[in-house]
Order: structure tokens, then C-alpha cells, then sequence
């Protein structure tokens, strides 16, 4: 049975815990309208900047019909992912769900994909997995300009572009408003143009296709800027939830500690009570 010692002193031990995961939360929150308001700010471009994409590619078919970029290779042998996860842990769910959403992609797809990771966690467990790793970037913090993912785009064009993917999607938790989290996996090369019915007519200068091949590496790269933060918002939602959690049942431990360490305390105070009255009627007892 512990002593009231031990109680008291796993009391403190969890109430420093306690404060620890409360600040964390707090954190967390005050992080959490930064980001959810850059997603907010960025969403509607990277919607209808995607629709563009299309209705360009739609529009100069004949000029990019023979291009991969637009329509793809003939056979699929090899797909690169690209996989965001969080650098660090303590998130709840959220690194859980979506590499579980990339392992079923991949196991789907047997040993034909390779994985650009985003994040420590995905990258530690893509390597314990042994899938392949084609690049890898960490330490991206929530203060991610557009500029700094140029690297990772270039690296997802050109490993298309020289037929080292013949397919390019990118695995990462979609953020909506809500605290709705929805791992994904969205294809992102090539690109299928989408016949809309539009009775609007356009007229681009310099034409359809040299205008597509110009905003192409600006707009991929803006989808996975796009991918990245909603990712970070997130992940930044995971761990206040994750953290409240911690807090509330560090708050629950320490009520059912101090239960126990009350009824120990008066079970002492018991105990030396009946003691004290053990001696007193051993020394009140007549002598022989």
C-alpha cells in the first residue's frame, strides 16, 4: 500500500504535468487563430487558381496535348507521394491518420511509390516501414513563406518532368472550419483538364499554352503551400485537443489521489488514535 509520501508526492508530480500540458494548450490556441486565419485567407485563391489551371489547360489542349504534365503517361509504374506530417509529437490522432491513410494508398499500390516527406514523424516511420524515400524536408515552422517551398516543388515537377513518377499525389489532413480534420490524398501531376460548360469566352495574351507552362511551377507550388498550412492548422488543432485532454485528466488523476491520500491520512490518524487509547487502558488497568 503506498504511503502518504508516495501520494503526496505523485500528487505533485502529475500537477506539474498538469501545468505543463495547460500551457501547451494555451499555446496552441493562440496559434491556432494565426493559422486558421491564414488558411482562410489563402483557401479561396488556392481554389480558383486550380480552376484556372484547368480551364488553361482545358483551352490550349492542342498546344500541350503531347506535354505529360497535362496528359499523364501511358502507364503508371511509378508514383511519388508526397507525405506532410508533424515534426514533433504529442498531437493526438492526427500523425496516426494519415500515414494510415498513406500506408493503404501504398499498399494499394505494393512497392511502385516513393515518398517525399514534409515532417520528421512521416519520415521516421516511412524508413521503419521501408519504403522508399526519394527527398525528404523538416524544421518547416508555421511561418512558411510560399518562396521556401520552391525546393519541394521543384523536386515533384522535375521528378515528373524526367519520368521518375509517372504520377504525383500528395498525402496530407485537410482543415475545414469546424475542427473538421479529413486526412486526404489528392492528385497533384498530371494535371486533368475538367470540360466545364463556361458560355463566358476569354481571350489570353500571350496565348493559352505559353501562358500555362508559366503559371504551371507558380500554381503546383501554391497547392502545396496550401496543403501545408491547412496540414499545420491542423496539427496545431490535434495538439490543443490532445493537450485539453491531457489537462482534464490530469485534473481527474489528482481528484482521485487526493481521495486516497484523505482516507490514508485518517486511517493513520485512526490507527494512532487507537493507539493512543491502547496505552492509556494498559496504563489505567489495575496492578496485580
Amino acid at each position: 500500500m503506498p504511503t502518504l509520501r508516495d501520494i503526496k508526492s505523485h500528487i505533485s508530480s502529475v500537477r506539474n504535468i498538469a501545468k505543463v500540458t495547460r500551457a501547451m494548450e494555451m499555446v496552441s490556441a493562440a496559434r491556432n487563430h494565426r493559422l486558421l486565419a491564414r488558411v482562410e485567407s489563402t483557401q479561396v485563391f488556392a481554389d480558383k487558381s486550380w480552376e484556372v489551371l484547368n480551364h488553361l489547360a482545358s483551352v490550349a489542349e492542342s498546344g500541350v496535348r503531347e506535354n505529360p504534365l497535362f496528359c499523364g503517361y501511358s502507364e503508371i509504374n511509378r508514383v511519388g507521394m508526397l507525405l506532410i506530417s508533424s515534426d514533433r509529437g504529442m498531437v493526438g490522432a492526427y500523425d496516426a491518420n494519415v500515414l494510415g491513410s498513406a500506408n493503404r494508398y501504398i499498399a494499394a499500390h505494393k512497392e511502385r511509390v516513393q515518398v517525399i516527406t514534409i515532417g520528421k514523424v512521416g519520415r521516421t516511420a516511412m524508413l521503419r516501414q521501408g519504403v522508399p524515400i526519394h527527398a525528404e524536408f523538416t524544421n518547416i515552422g508555421e511561418n512558411v513563406e510560399i518562396g521556401e517551398l520552391t525546393p519541394v516543388a521543384r523536386v515533384l515537377l522535375d521528378g515528373f518532368s524526367s519520368h521518375q513518377f509517372d504520377q504525383v499525389v500528395i498525402a496530407y489532413t485537410q482543415f475545414r472550419s469546424g475542427v473538421r480534420l479529413k486526412p486526404t490524398i489528392k492528385q497533384l501531376l498530371p494535371i486533368c483538364p475538367e470540360t466545364t460548360p463556361d458560355a463566358r469566352t476569354y481571350l489570353y495574351e500571350p496565348s493559352p499554352s505559353e501562358l500555362l507552362m508559366a503559371l504551371l511551377p507558380r500554381l503546383v507550388g501554391f497547392q502545396i503551400y496550401q496543403a501545408l498550412l491547412e496540414s499545420l492548422a491542423a496539427e496545431n488543432t490535434s495538439r490543443m485537443v490532445a493537450m485539453h485532454a491531457a489537462t482534464q485528466n490530469a485534473d481527474d488523476i489528482i481528484d482521485g489521489l487526493t481521495v486516497s491520500y484523505n482516507k490514508a491520512r485518517q486511517q493513520a490518524i485512526t490507527s494512532e488514535i487507537l493507539d493512543i487509547l491502547g496505552g492509556t487502558s494498559t496504563l489505567n488497568a489495575p496492578q496485580e
